[in-house]
């Protein structure tokens, strides 16, 4: 039986794309928006987050060689910022190029091993490396681990960046069953989460 058939889930993520239009001269972003990915909501533009969530969640129900994941990768590589990294979907606004977000990289880089060269992410791979250990969230340092692992490239002190976070909750309160979710996670798929499934 078909992956799809099997995972209802994934039957809805091959057929949601959101609204996707040919860019014109005087569009503000400096992005491809006729590209499908995936929206966080029906009826919403593609994002760089939901595209990459997509994209894992199929490729590891046995959905990998569908047609959407390589318009996912073609919409990742394109929302990659010049300097390395993601944000949350925009590389320009107004011709000024946006910050990269840690968590928006780590989730791009987890989804884009075995479909991307590894050369056309490097800048994104070296930057997230940079900064990793100023990360001090677990949705930022869960998917930075996650994304840098992906690619070979986990941190030696990995563990120890996690116990750090989760030690803040002494401080800041108890995190949220996602969050500690996460950072189980990025613990143990110390090969990204496409190799931990396949």
């Amino acid at each position: 039986m078909r992956p799809e058939f099997r995972f209802p889930a994934a039957s809805f993520l091959l057929k949601m794309t959101g609204n996707h239009f040919k860019r014109t001269a005087a569009s503000p972003a400096g992005h491809d928006t006729a590209i499908k990915g995936w929206p966080w909501t029906e009826d919403t533009h593609s994002w760089v987050e939901p595209t990459s969530l997509a994209m894992i969640a199929l490729r590891v129900t046995g959905c990998g060689g569908d047609k959407r994941i390589a318009e996912g990768v073609r919409l990742l590589l394109d929302r990659q910022l010049s300097r390395g990294g993601w944000n949350y979907g925009n590389t320009t606004v107004f011709g000024t190029e946006l910050a990269a977000l840690p968590e928006s990289t780590g989730l791009a880089l987890a989804a884009l091993p075995r479909l991307a060269d590894k050369q056309d992410v490097s800048r994104s791979i070296a930057r997230l490396k940079d900064t990793i250990k100023t990360l001090t969230t677990p949705f930022s340092l869960g998917w930075a681990i996650l994304g840098l692992s992906a690619w070979g490239e986990r941190p030696r002190d990995a563990n120890a960046l996690i116990d750090r976070c989760l030690k803040r909750q002494d401080r800041y309160g108890a995190y949220d069953t996602s969050l500690i979710g996460l950072m189980i996670v990025a613990r143990k798929a110390e090969g990204g989460l496409i190799h931990a499934f396949s």
